[in-house]
Protein backbone atom coordinates (compact mmCIF):
# COMPACT_ATOMS: atom_id res chain seq x y z
CA UNK A 1 0.00 0.00 0.00
CA UNK A 2 2.83 1.99 -0.90
CA UNK A 3 1.20 4.41 -3.38
CA UNK A 4 2.66 7.61 -1.95
CA UNK A 5 6.86 7.99 -1.86
CA UNK A 6 7.96 9.73 1.48
CA UNK A 7 10.94 11.86 0.85
CA UNK A 8 13.59 10.23 3.71
CA UNK A 9 14.59 13.80 4.57
CA UNK A 10 17.91 15.01 6.05
CA UNK A 11 18.68 14.96 9.88
CA UNK A 12 19.49 18.87 9.46
CA UNK A 13 16.26 19.43 7.65
CA UNK A 14 14.66 17.92 10.04
CA UNK A 15 16.48 20.05 13.35
CA UNK A 16 15.77 22.74 11.14
CA UNK A 17 11.81 22.70 11.21
CA UNK A 18 11.69 21.32 14.92
CA UNK A 19 13.68 24.50 15.68
CA UNK A 20 10.96 27.00 13.70
CA UNK A 21 8.11 25.12 16.15
CA UNK A 22 8.88 23.59 19.73
CA UNK A 23 5.79 23.86 21.16
CA UNK A 24 2.63 21.97 19.98
CA UNK A 25 -0.58 23.85 18.61
CA UNK A 26 -3.61 23.68 20.80
CA UNK A 27 -4.39 22.18 24.17
CA UNK A 28 -3.50 25.15 25.78
CA UNK A 29 -4.90 23.73 29.04
CA UNK A 30 -3.72 24.91 32.49
CA UNK A 31 -4.66 22.06 34.66
CA UNK A 32 -0.57 21.54 35.19
CA UNK A 33 0.15 25.01 35.69
CA UNK A 34 2.00 25.36 38.78
CA UNK A 35 2.40 21.95 39.41
CA UNK A 36 5.62 19.81 40.24
CA UNK A 37 6.38 16.28 40.24
CA UNK A 38 9.04 13.33 40.35
CA UNK A 39 8.38 10.56 37.45
CA UNK A 40 8.68 7.36 38.87
CA UNK A 41 9.14 5.28 36.29
CA UNK A 42 9.73 1.54 35.40
CA UNK A 43 11.75 -0.37 32.45
CA UNK A 44 14.77 -0.93 31.19
CA UNK A 45 14.48 2.10 29.53
CA UNK A 46 12.90 4.20 31.46
CA UNK A 47 15.25 7.42 32.19
CA UNK A 48 16.53 7.46 35.90
CA UNK A 49 15.69 11.19 36.57
CA UNK A 50 12.35 13.24 35.08
CA UNK A 51 10.86 15.63 36.82
CA UNK A 52 8.75 18.50 35.93
CA UNK A 53 7.92 22.24 37.24
CA UNK A 54 5.01 23.32 35.01
CA UNK A 55 5.59 27.39 35.55
CA UNK A 56 2.38 28.54 33.65
CA UNK A 57 -0.06 26.82 31.10
CA UNK A 58 3.03 27.55 28.21
CA UNK A 59 6.58 26.60 29.81
CA UNK A 60 7.55 24.19 31.99
CA UNK A 61 11.24 23.61 33.62
CA UNK A 62 12.45 19.69 33.30
CA UNK A 63 15.49 17.87 34.32
CA UNK A 64 16.45 14.67 32.97
CA UNK A 65 19.21 13.08 34.11
CA UNK A 66 21.04 16.05 35.79
CA UNK A 67 20.40 17.97 32.76
CA UNK A 68 17.75 21.22 33.97
CA UNK A 69 16.28 22.98 31.06
CA UNK A 70 12.99 25.17 30.08
CA UNK A 71 10.88 24.37 27.68
CA UNK A 72 7.44 25.36 25.77
CA UNK A 73 4.76 22.66 26.16
CA UNK A 74 1.22 22.62 25.80
CA UNK A 75 -1.47 20.15 27.24
CA UNK A 76 -4.97 18.81 26.83
CA UNK A 77 -7.31 17.72 29.82
CA UNK A 78 -10.48 14.73 28.93
CA UNK A 79 -12.07 13.85 32.20
CA UNK A 80 -9.62 13.13 34.71
CA UNK A 81 -6.59 12.58 33.03
CA UNK A 82 -4.29 15.35 30.81
CA UNK A 83 -2.37 14.39 28.27
CA UNK A 84 1.12 17.19 27.87
CA UNK A 85 3.79 17.05 25.19
CA UNK A 86 7.58 18.88 24.82
CA UNK A 87 10.61 18.91 23.20
CA UNK A 88 14.04 19.35 24.34
CA UNK A 89 15.80 22.20 23.38
CA UNK A 90 18.57 21.87 20.76
CA UNK A 91 17.30 18.13 19.66
CA UNK A 92 14.54 16.45 17.86
CA UNK A 93 13.75 14.18 20.89
CA UNK A 94 10.65 14.93 22.82
CA UNK A 95 8.61 13.86 26.22
CA UNK A 96 4.74 13.15 25.98
CA UNK A 97 3.05 12.43 29.19
CA UNK A 98 -0.03 11.11 30.31
CA UNK A 99 -1.18 11.84 33.74
CA UNK A 100 -4.47 10.32 35.56
CA UNK A 101 -5.23 12.85 38.45
CA UNK A 102 -7.57 10.25 40.27
CA UNK A 103 -4.41 8.22 41.40
CA UNK A 104 -1.59 9.83 39.55
CA UNK A 105 -0.52 7.26 37.36
CA UNK A 106 1.53 8.44 35.04
CA UNK A 107 2.70 7.02 31.38
CA UNK A 108 5.68 8.94 29.42
CA UNK A 109 6.37 8.66 25.78
CA UNK A 110 9.79 9.46 24.48
CA UNK A 111 10.24 10.48 20.96
CA UNK A 112 12.93 10.99 19.07
CA UNK A 113 13.43 10.81 14.85
CA UNK A 114 15.71 8.29 12.08
CA UNK A 115 15.93 5.10 11.89
CA UNK A 116 18.18 2.78 10.05
CA UNK A 117 17.17 -0.50 9.01
CA UNK A 118 18.66 -3.54 6.75
CA UNK A 119 17.43 -4.11 3.00
CA UNK A 120 18.27 -7.60 1.62
CA UNK A 121 17.84 -10.10 4.50
CA UNK A 122 14.78 -11.73 5.62
CA UNK A 123 12.83 -11.24 8.52
CA UNK A 124 13.67 -14.64 10.31
CA UNK A 125 17.42 -13.63 9.81
CA UNK A 126 18.49 -16.49 8.22
CA UNK A 127 20.16 -14.24 5.15
CA UNK A 128 21.99 -11.28 6.10
CA UNK A 129 21.50 -7.63 4.12
CA UNK A 130 22.81 -6.61 1.56
CA UNK A 131 23.04 -3.08 2.55
CA UNK A 132 20.95 -0.84 5.46
CA UNK A 133 19.07 2.34 4.47
CA UNK A 134 18.49 5.59 6.65
CA UNK A 135 15.27 6.89 6.86
CA UNK A 136 15.55 9.98 9.00
CA UNK A 137 12.09 11.28 9.07
CA UNK A 138 10.49 8.20 10.90
CA UNK A 139 10.00 8.68 14.61
CA UNK A 140 11.02 6.28 17.50
CA UNK A 141 9.30 5.64 20.77
CA UNK A 142 9.77 4.25 24.20
CA UNK A 143 7.51 4.46 26.47
CA UNK A 144 7.26 4.17 30.60
CA UNK A 145 4.92 3.30 32.86
CA UNK A 146 4.76 4.69 36.53
CA UNK A 147 3.59 7.05 38.89
CA UNK A 148 3.95 11.54 39.28
CA UNK A 149 4.96 12.24 42.71
CA UNK A 150 4.20 15.32 43.75
CA UNK A 151 5.35 15.13 47.06
CA UNK A 152 2.06 14.12 49.23
CA UNK A 153 1.21 11.25 47.34
CA UNK A 154 1.95 7.41 47.85
CA UNK A 155 2.45 4.75 44.61
CA UNK A 156 -0.87 3.91 43.39
CA UNK A 157 -1.71 0.36 43.39
CA UNK A 158 -3.06 0.35 39.77
CA UNK A 159 -0.92 1.68 37.21
CA UNK A 160 -0.83 2.36 33.77
CA UNK A 161 -0.34 -1.14 31.48
CA UNK A 162 -0.61 -2.79 28.20
CA UNK A 163 -3.96 -4.19 28.05
CA UNK A 164 -5.95 -6.49 25.55
CA UNK A 165 -9.42 -4.90 26.21
CA UNK A 166 -10.02 -3.06 22.86
CA UNK A 167 -8.49 -5.63 20.86
CA UNK A 168 -10.88 -6.52 18.07
CA UNK A 169 -12.70 -2.45 18.59
CA UNK A 170 -13.12 -0.70 15.22
CA UNK A 171 -13.84 3.40 15.64
CA UNK A 172 -14.91 6.05 13.76
CA UNK A 173 -12.50 9.37 14.59
CA UNK A 174 -14.23 12.67 13.95
CA UNK A 175 -11.31 15.12 14.84
CA UNK A 176 -11.22 18.46 15.44
CA UNK A 177 -8.37 19.35 12.58
CA UNK A 178 -11.21 18.02 9.96
CA UNK A 179 -9.60 14.80 10.00
CA UNK A 180 -11.73 11.71 9.51
CA UNK A 181 -10.32 8.12 10.09
CA UNK A 182 -11.52 4.18 10.26
CA UNK A 183 -9.57 2.14 12.96
CA UNK A 184 -9.00 -1.52 13.50
CA UNK A 185 -7.62 -2.79 16.35
CA UNK A 186 -7.45 -6.64 14.83
CA UNK A 187 -4.02 -6.97 16.65
CA UNK A 188 -1.95 -6.12 19.96
CA UNK A 189 0.71 -5.14 18.60
CA UNK A 190 -0.49 -3.22 15.12
CA UNK A 191 -3.40 -1.66 14.27
CA UNK A 192 -4.89 -0.88 10.78
CA UNK A 193 -6.68 2.41 9.02
CA UNK A 194 -8.63 3.90 6.80
CA UNK A 195 -8.69 7.69 6.02
CA UNK A 196 -11.65 8.86 5.04
CA UNK A 197 -13.01 12.30 2.77
CA UNK A 198 -10.08 11.95 -0.09
CA UNK A 199 -8.22 10.47 -2.99
CA UNK A 200 -6.99 7.25 -0.19
CA UNK A 201 -10.53 6.46 1.29
CA UNK A 202 -10.81 3.13 -0.11
CA UNK A 203 -7.05 2.23 1.18
CA UNK A 204 -6.17 0.01 4.60
CA UNK A 205 -3.06 0.69 6.09
CA UNK A 206 -1.28 -0.39 8.85
CA UNK A 207 0.68 0.44 11.46
CA UNK A 208 2.50 -0.71 14.40
CA UNK A 209 0.57 0.22 18.13
CA UNK A 210 0.54 0.28 21.63
CA UNK A 211 -2.66 -0.14 23.61
CA UNK A 212 -2.36 0.80 27.43
CA UNK A 213 -4.90 0.50 30.04
CA UNK A 214 -5.30 3.80 32.38
CA UNK A 215 -8.63 2.73 34.13
CA UNK A 216 -12.21 0.63 33.01
CA UNK A 217 -12.73 4.37 31.27
CA UNK A 218 -9.83 5.54 29.79
CA UNK A 219 -7.47 4.18 27.38
CA UNK A 220 -4.68 4.93 25.43
CA UNK A 221 -3.51 3.79 21.63
CA UNK A 222 -0.14 4.86 20.03
CA UNK A 223 0.60 4.39 16.32
CA UNK A 224 3.45 4.96 14.11
CA UNK A 225 2.88 5.63 10.72
CA UNK A 226 6.39 2.98 9.84
CA UNK A 227 6.95 2.66 6.14
CA UNK A 228 4.96 5.83 5.38
CA UNK A 229 5.05 9.48 6.55
CA UNK A 230 6.88 8.02 9.60
CA UNK A 231 4.29 10.45 12.01
CA UNK A 232 3.39 9.02 15.21
CA UNK A 233 0.36 9.91 17.00
CA UNK A 234 -0.82 9.26 20.83
CA UNK A 235 -4.60 8.79 21.35
CA UNK A 236 -6.43 8.98 25.19
CA UNK A 237 -9.95 7.44 24.36
CA UNK A 238 -13.00 8.17 26.93
CA UNK A 239 -15.51 4.97 26.63
CA UNK A 240 -17.58 6.73 28.63
CA UNK A 241 -18.56 9.43 26.63
CA UNK A 242 -16.81 8.57 23.34
CA UNK A 243 -13.93 11.47 23.12
CA UNK A 244 -10.94 11.33 22.78
CA UNK A 245 -7.75 13.82 22.71
CA UNK A 246 -4.71 12.92 20.87
CA UNK A 247 -1.09 14.30 19.83
CA UNK A 248 -0.31 14.27 16.15
CA UNK A 249 3.65 14.84 15.72
CA UNK A 250 5.71 14.06 12.18
CA UNK A 251 6.24 15.16 8.59
CA UNK A 252 3.67 15.78 5.58
CA UNK A 253 4.08 14.42 2.27
CA UNK A 254 5.26 17.92 1.68
CA UNK A 255 7.85 17.50 4.48
CA UNK A 256 6.01 20.54 7.00
CA UNK A 257 5.99 20.02 10.17
CA UNK A 258 2.35 18.74 12.33
CA UNK A 259 2.93 19.21 15.68
CA UNK A 260 -0.31 19.46 17.34
CA UNK A 261 -2.79 18.81 20.40
CA UNK A 262 -6.35 17.65 18.97
CA UNK A 263 -9.76 16.80 20.33
CA UNK A 264 -12.19 13.85 18.73
CA UNK A 265 -15.71 12.25 18.79
CA UNK A 266 -15.48 8.48 18.95
CA UNK A 267 -18.32 6.01 17.19
CA UNK A 268 -17.64 2.63 17.51
CA UNK A 269 -17.89 0.85 14.82
CA UNK A 270 -18.56 -2.59 16.07
CA UNK A 271 -16.40 -4.87 18.19
CA UNK A 272 -14.57 -8.50 16.61
CA UNK A 273 -14.30 -11.41 18.81
CA UNK A 274 -10.69 -11.62 19.79
CA UNK A 275 -9.57 -15.31 20.95
CA UNK A 276 -7.00 -15.74 23.80
CA UNK A 277 -8.68 -17.23 27.05
CA UNK A 278 -10.65 -15.23 28.82
CA UNK A 279 -8.60 -14.92 31.96
CA UNK A 280 -6.26 -13.34 29.83
CA UNK A 281 -6.43 -9.38 29.80
CA UNK A 282 -3.13 -8.15 27.68
CA UNK A 283 -1.62 -6.85 31.13
CA UNK A 284 1.94 -8.13 29.98
CA UNK A 285 3.95 -6.97 27.06
CA UNK A 286 3.22 -8.83 23.86
CA UNK A 287 5.85 -11.26 23.20
CA UNK A 288 6.30 -9.57 19.45
CA UNK A 289 6.76 -5.70 21.12
CA UNK A 290 9.79 -6.57 22.29
CA UNK A 291 11.27 -8.44 19.06
CA UNK A 292 13.86 -5.68 18.71
CA UNK A 293 15.97 -5.98 21.90
CA UNK A 294 16.72 -2.08 21.92
CA UNK A 295 15.47 1.16 22.83
CA UNK A 296 12.65 1.37 20.65
CA UNK A 297 12.03 -1.66 19.68
CA UNK A 298 8.86 -2.63 18.44
CA UNK A 299 7.36 -4.94 15.70
CA UNK A 300 7.42 -3.29 12.81
CA UNK A 301 7.06 -4.98 9.11
CA UNK A 302 9.15 -3.90 5.85
CA UNK A 303 8.23 -6.07 3.23
CA UNK A 304 9.86 -4.24 0.34
CA UNK A 305 12.83 -4.47 2.59
CA UNK A 306 12.71 -8.46 2.44
CA UNK A 307 10.98 -8.54 -0.88
CA UNK A 308 13.56 -6.19 -3.20
CA UNK A 309 11.42 -5.13 -5.74
CA UNK A 310 12.39 -6.29 -9.33
CA UNK A 311 12.40 -5.58 -12.83
CA UNK A 312 9.82 -7.11 -15.24
CA UNK A 313 13.16 -9.04 -16.71
CA UNK A 314 14.23 -10.10 -13.48
CA UNK A 315 10.94 -11.12 -12.65
CA UNK A 316 10.99 -13.25 -16.48
CA UNK A 317 14.68 -14.42 -15.62
CA UNK A 318 12.88 -16.29 -12.40
CA UNK A 319 10.12 -17.13 -13.42
CA UNK A 320 11.54 -19.07 -16.31
CA UNK A 321 14.73 -20.56 -13.96
CA UNK A 322 11.86 -22.36 -11.88
CA UNK A 323 8.58 -22.80 -11.98
CA UNK A 324 6.38 -24.67 -9.67
CA UNK A 325 3.04 -25.35 -10.13
CA UNK A 326 0.33 -27.21 -7.85
CA UNK A 327 3.53 -28.81 -6.02
CA UNK A 328 0.76 -29.27 -3.11
CA UNK A 329 3.39 -30.77 -0.75
CA UNK A 330 5.97 -28.41 -2.37
CA UNK A 331 7.48 -24.70 -1.24
CA UNK A 332 3.92 -22.22 -0.51
CA UNK A 333 4.17 -19.08 1.19
CA UNK A 334 0.38 -19.91 2.60
CA UNK A 335 0.20 -23.50 2.53
CA UNK A 336 -2.78 -25.24 3.45
CA UNK A 337 -4.20 -28.35 4.93
CA UNK A 338 -7.66 -27.18 5.29
CA UNK A 339 -8.78 -27.22 1.71
CA UNK A 340 -11.62 -28.28 0.21
CA UNK A 341 -11.20 -31.47 -1.56
CA UNK A 342 -10.09 -31.31 -4.60
CA UNK A 343 -12.91 -31.87 -7.20
CA UNK A 344 -13.14 -34.14 -9.93
CA UNK A 345 -16.65 -33.35 -11.33
CA UNK A 346 -15.33 -31.65 -14.25
CA UNK A 347 -13.73 -34.58 -15.60
CA UNK A 348 -15.18 -35.93 -19.03
CA UNK A 349 -16.54 -32.31 -19.07
CA UNK A 350 -16.11 -29.88 -22.49
CA UNK A 351 -18.27 -26.69 -22.31
CA UNK A 352 -16.97 -22.95 -23.12
CA UNK A 353 -16.42 -19.99 -20.78
CA UNK A 354 -17.94 -16.97 -23.01
CA UNK A 355 -17.10 -13.38 -21.18
CA UNK A 356 -18.79 -10.51 -21.59
CA UNK A 357 -16.10 -8.35 -23.10
CA UNK A 358 -18.37 -5.16 -24.03
CA UNK A 359 -20.52 -2.65 -21.65
CA UNK A 360 -24.02 -1.49 -23.00
CA UNK A 361 -25.92 1.27 -21.24
CA UNK A 362 -29.06 -0.41 -20.78
CA UNK A 363 -27.51 -4.50 -20.25
CA UNK A 364 -24.31 -4.29 -19.85
CA UNK A 365 -23.08 -7.63 -20.52
CA UNK A 366 -24.63 -7.42 -23.86
CA UNK A 367 -22.65 -7.08 -27.35
CA UNK A 368 -19.53 -8.87 -28.83
CA UNK A 369 -18.00 -11.36 -26.92
CA UNK A 370 -14.13 -11.22 -28.39
CA UNK A 371 -13.14 -14.02 -26.17
CA UNK A 372 -14.30 -17.62 -25.28
CA UNK A 373 -12.56 -20.43 -23.64
CA UNK A 374 -13.19 -23.72 -24.29
CA UNK A 375 -12.47 -26.36 -22.18
CA UNK A 376 -12.45 -30.62 -22.57
CA UNK A 377 -11.18 -31.42 -19.22
CA UNK A 378 -10.05 -35.30 -19.64
CA UNK A 379 -8.24 -36.27 -16.52
CA UNK A 380 -8.46 -35.01 -12.37
CA UNK A 381 -4.85 -32.86 -12.94
CA UNK A 382 -5.07 -32.17 -16.79
CA UNK A 383 -7.14 -30.20 -19.09
CA UNK A 384 -7.19 -29.45 -22.64
CA UNK A 385 -8.48 -25.62 -23.77
CA UNK A 386 -8.32 -23.24 -26.66
CA UNK A 387 -8.75 -19.60 -26.79
CA UNK A 388 -11.08 -18.27 -29.71
CA UNK A 389 -10.81 -21.86 -31.77
CA UNK A 390 -6.89 -21.40 -31.52
CA UNK A 391 -5.09 -24.15 -30.93
CA UNK A 392 -5.42 -26.53 -28.19
CA UNK A 393 -2.95 -26.33 -25.16
CA UNK A 394 -2.65 -28.58 -21.93
CA UNK A 395 -2.70 -27.44 -18.68
CA UNK A 396 -2.23 -28.57 -15.30
CA UNK A 397 -5.58 -27.72 -13.24
CA UNK A 398 -7.13 -28.02 -9.76
CA UNK A 399 -10.75 -27.78 -9.13
CA UNK A 400 -12.73 -26.93 -6.10
CA UNK A 401 -16.77 -27.21 -5.42
CA UNK A 402 -16.45 -24.75 -3.00
CA UNK A 403 -20.44 -24.27 -3.10
CA UNK A 404 -23.05 -26.56 -5.18
CA UNK A 405 -22.65 -26.75 -8.51
CA UNK A 406 -20.22 -23.75 -8.39
CA UNK A 407 -16.49 -25.13 -9.73
CA UNK A 408 -13.29 -22.42 -9.20
CA UNK A 409 -10.33 -24.31 -10.99
CA UNK A 410 -7.40 -22.37 -12.32
CA UNK A 411 -4.60 -23.62 -14.75
CA UNK A 412 -1.57 -21.50 -16.54
CA UNK A 413 -1.62 -20.79 -19.95
CA UNK A 414 1.26 -22.36 -21.67
CA UNK A 415 3.70 -20.08 -23.67
CA UNK A 416 2.61 -16.51 -22.27
CA UNK A 417 4.84 -14.18 -22.35
CA UNK A 418 4.44 -12.82 -18.75
CA UNK A 419 2.91 -16.14 -17.47
CA UNK A 420 -0.12 -15.55 -17.49
CA UNK A 421 -2.71 -18.13 -15.29
CA UNK A 422 -6.58 -18.21 -15.80
CA UNK A 423 -8.87 -18.92 -12.93
CA UNK A 424 -12.29 -19.54 -13.73
CA UNK A 425 -15.49 -19.63 -11.52
CA UNK A 426 -18.62 -21.60 -13.31
CA UNK A 427 -21.96 -21.79 -11.87
CA UNK A 428 -23.72 -25.10 -13.47
CA UNK A 429 -26.89 -24.24 -12.44
CA UNK A 430 -27.10 -21.16 -13.44
CA UNK A 431 -24.70 -20.82 -16.24
CA UNK A 432 -23.04 -17.47 -15.00
CA UNK A 433 -19.06 -17.25 -14.58
CA UNK A 434 -16.25 -15.08 -13.09
CA UNK A 435 -13.05 -15.41 -15.48
CA UNK A 436 -9.70 -13.80 -13.68
CA UNK A 437 -6.71 -13.32 -15.59
CA UNK A 438 -3.92 -13.06 -13.48
CA UNK A 439 0.05 -12.18 -14.78
CA UNK A 440 3.49 -10.50 -13.82
CA UNK A 441 2.80 -7.03 -13.79
CA UNK A 442 0.24 -5.05 -12.49
CA UNK A 443 -0.53 -0.53 -13.22
CA UNK A 444 2.11 -0.04 -11.00
CA UNK A 445 4.75 -2.47 -10.64
CA UNK A 446 6.63 -4.51 -13.33
CA UNK A 447 6.74 -7.84 -10.94
CA UNK A 448 3.92 -7.61 -8.56
CA UNK A 449 0.61 -9.42 -9.98
CA UNK A 450 -1.73 -7.68 -11.76
CA UNK A 451 -5.17 -9.07 -12.86
CA UNK A 452 -8.32 -8.61 -14.84
CA UNK A 453 -11.67 -9.70 -14.11
CA UNK A 454 -14.30 -10.83 -16.59
CA UNK A 455 -17.62 -11.49 -15.76
CA UNK A 456 -20.02 -14.01 -18.03
CA UNK A 457 -21.69 -17.50 -19.12
CA UNK A 458 -21.12 -20.49 -19.64
CA UNK A 459 -22.26 -22.85 -22.69
CA UNK A 460 -23.04 -25.87 -21.44
CA UNK A 461 -25.43 -28.86 -22.70
CA UNK A 462 -29.21 -27.28 -22.01
CA UNK A 463 -28.05 -24.91 -19.50
CA UNK A 464 -29.24 -21.06 -20.23
CA UNK A 465 -28.07 -18.35 -18.21
CA UNK A 466 -30.22 -15.51 -16.82
CA UNK A 467 -29.88 -12.24 -19.84
CA UNK A 468 -30.69 -9.16 -17.23
CA UNK A 469 -27.94 -11.32 -14.03
CA UNK A 470 -24.13 -11.93 -13.86
CA UNK A 471 -21.87 -12.02 -11.17
CA UNK A 472 -20.37 -9.18 -9.58
CA UNK A 473 -18.64 -7.21 -7.23
CA UNK A 474 -20.11 -6.09 -4.13
CA UNK A 475 -19.62 -4.77 -0.56
CA UNK A 476 -21.47 -7.37 1.01
CA UNK A 477 -18.10 -8.39 2.98
CA UNK A 478 -16.99 -5.18 3.81
CA UNK A 479 -17.36 -4.54 7.27
CA UNK A 480 -16.93 -8.11 8.27
CA UNK A 481 -13.96 -9.91 10.26
CA UNK A 482 -13.28 -13.88 10.11
CA UNK A 483 -10.23 -15.55 11.34
CA UNK A 484 -8.86 -18.49 8.90
CA UNK A 485 -7.30 -21.64 10.03
CA UNK A 486 -4.75 -22.62 6.74
CA UNK A 487 -3.15 -25.41 8.78
CA UNK A 488 -2.52 -26.63 12.33
CA UNK A 489 0.55 -24.22 12.53
CA UNK A 490 -0.74 -21.24 10.40
CA UNK A 491 -3.65 -19.06 10.67
CA UNK A 492 -5.29 -15.20 10.13
CA UNK A 493 -7.61 -12.76 10.97
CA UNK A 494 -8.48 -10.88 8.42
CA UNK A 495 -10.54 -7.51 8.19
CA UNK A 496 -12.60 -6.08 5.42
CA UNK A 497 -12.01 -3.26 6.00
CA UNK A 498 -13.12 -1.05 3.20
CA UNK A 499 -14.21 -1.60 -0.62
CA UNK A 500 -11.15 -2.49 -1.95
CA UNK A 501 -8.80 -2.60 0.41
CA UNK A 502 -8.84 -5.14 3.53
CA UNK A 503 -5.95 -6.30 6.00
CA UNK A 504 -4.18 -9.64 7.50
CA UNK A 505 -3.24 -10.37 11.07
CA UNK A 506 -1.25 -13.67 12.15
CA UNK A 507 -1.78 -14.95 15.35
CA UNK A 508 0.65 -14.76 18.63
CA UNK A 509 1.29 -18.07 20.35
CA UNK A 510 -1.40 -17.17 23.10
CA UNK A 511 -3.99 -16.36 20.06
CA UNK A 512 -3.55 -12.67 20.77
CA UNK A 513 -3.49 -10.33 17.25
CA UNK A 514 -0.12 -9.87 15.83
CA UNK A 515 1.97 -9.24 12.89
CA UNK A 516 -0.52 -7.31 10.63
CA UNK A 517 -0.13 -6.46 6.85
CA UNK A 518 -2.83 -4.80 4.68
CA UNK A 519 -3.56 -4.91 0.65
CA UNK A 520 -5.40 -3.76 -2.25
CA UNK A 521 -8.17 -6.45 -3.50
CA UNK A 522 -11.49 -6.95 -4.43
CA UNK A 523 -14.92 -8.55 -3.42
CA UNK A 524 -17.11 -10.75 -5.70
CA UNK A 525 -20.45 -12.11 -5.27
CA UNK A 526 -21.16 -15.75 -7.19
CA UNK A 527 -24.40 -16.32 -4.84
CA UNK A 528 -25.06 -15.90 -1.45
CA UNK A 529 -23.33 -18.42 -0.12
CA UNK A 530 -19.72 -18.03 -2.40
CA UNK A 531 -17.64 -14.80 -3.02
CA UNK A 532 -14.78 -14.46 -4.71
CA UNK A 533 -11.67 -12.15 -2.36
CA UNK A 534 -9.53 -11.78 -4.27
CA UNK A 535 -5.91 -10.09 -2.42
CA UNK A 536 -2.31 -8.91 -3.97
CA UNK A 537 0.10 -8.49 -1.13
CA UNK A 538 1.48 -5.80 -3.06
CA UNK A 539 4.68 -3.68 -2.06
CA UNK A 540 5.59 -7.23 -0.06
CA UNK A 541 5.83 -10.45 -1.62
CA UNK A 542 3.65 -9.65 -4.85
CA UNK A 543 1.87 -12.77 -4.44
CA UNK A 544 -2.07 -12.70 -5.55
CA UNK A 545 -4.74 -14.94 -3.30
CA UNK A 546 -7.54 -15.86 -4.72
CA UNK A 547 -10.29 -18.11 -2.96
CA UNK A 548 -14.30 -18.37 -3.11
CA UNK A 549 -15.39 -17.69 0.51
CA UNK A 550 -18.57 -19.99 1.92
CA UNK A 551 -19.95 -17.71 4.86
CA UNK A 552 -22.32 -21.36 5.47
CA UNK A 553 -20.15 -23.65 5.34
CA UNK A 554 -17.40 -21.05 7.08
CA UNK A 555 -14.65 -22.25 4.34
CA UNK A 556 -12.51 -20.86 1.79
CA UNK A 557 -10.50 -22.57 -1.18
CA UNK A 558 -8.46 -21.07 -3.56
CA UNK A 559 -5.47 -20.27 -5.28
CA UNK A 560 -1.84 -18.57 -4.28
CA UNK A 561 0.04 -17.37 -7.50
CA UNK A 562 3.22 -14.74 -8.33
CA UNK A 563 7.24 -14.62 -8.52
CA UNK A 564 9.79 -14.52 -6.26
CA UNK A 565 13.57 -14.54 -6.48
CA UNK A 566 13.35 -18.35 -5.95
CA UNK A 567 10.94 -18.49 -9.22
CA UNK A 568 6.77 -18.69 -10.27
CA UNK A 569 4.62 -20.87 -8.59
CA UNK A 570 0.76 -21.79 -8.37
CA UNK A 571 -0.33 -23.83 -5.74
CA UNK A 572 -3.99 -24.21 -3.61
CA UNK A 573 -4.75 -22.01 -0.56
CA UNK A 574 -7.93 -23.18 2.02
CA UNK A 575 -8.73 -22.30 5.04
CA UNK A 576 -11.48 -22.91 7.94
CA UNK A 577 -13.10 -19.93 9.27
CA UNK A 578 -14.42 -18.53 11.87
CA UNK A 579 -16.51 -15.07 12.22
CA UNK A 580 -14.94 -13.17 14.97
CA UNK A 581 -17.71 -9.81 13.98
CA UNK A 582 -18.90 -7.40 11.93
CA UNK A 583 -18.00 -3.30 11.44
CA UNK A 584 -21.10 -1.12 10.86
CA UNK A 585 -18.81 0.87 8.58
CA UNK A 586 -20.46 0.93 4.53
CA UNK A 587 -22.22 3.97 5.63
CA UNK A 588 -18.89 5.70 5.50
CA UNK A 589 -17.89 5.10 1.85
CA UNK A 590 -19.32 6.50 -1.41
CA UNK A 591 -20.30 3.08 -2.76
CA UNK A 592 -23.12 1.62 -1.18
CA UNK A 593 -24.30 -2.08 -1.15
CA UNK A 594 -23.99 -4.09 -4.26
CA UNK A 595 -21.76 -2.60 -7.24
Amino acid sequence: MFFTKFDPMTPEAIQAAIDAQRRPVGGDCGALAGKSFKCVLDGEFAPEQLEYCFKDKETLTCTENGKTYDAPYSAITLGHVTLFSHLVPGETRGWHGILNWKNKALTVFETWFGITVPVGGDMFGRRPPDHYRDVPREIQRQYSCGWADFGDNEKPEDLIATTNRIEGRGLHWAYSTGYELLTFFPSVVCCTLVQLGDYMGDITMANPADYLKIDDEFFIFSRGEVEFSGKFWIEVMDFFHNKAIGLEFGFEEDCSLTYNLHTADLEITGDAAHLESIYTFGNEEPPMASMAKRKGGRYAYRPMDTDVPMSHEEALQHANESQRFFEVDGPNIMASKNTLPFSEALIGKKFKVKPDMEKHSIAPWTGDQSVVYEYDVFSKRFLRFRINDGEWMEAKYICFEPAHDIYFFSHMIPGDPDFANLTQACDFSTGLTTTVRAQIGNWHSEWEIGSKVNFGTLEYGDIKPPFARRHHFTNDLVGKSYAWAYSSNMSSIHVYSAPESSSWTIFQQNNAGGATWSSPCYYIKLRDDAYIFQWVEENCNGMQGLVVINPQLLHDSGFFFGVSHTGISLNVTGAVGRELGTFNINKYFDKKGNL
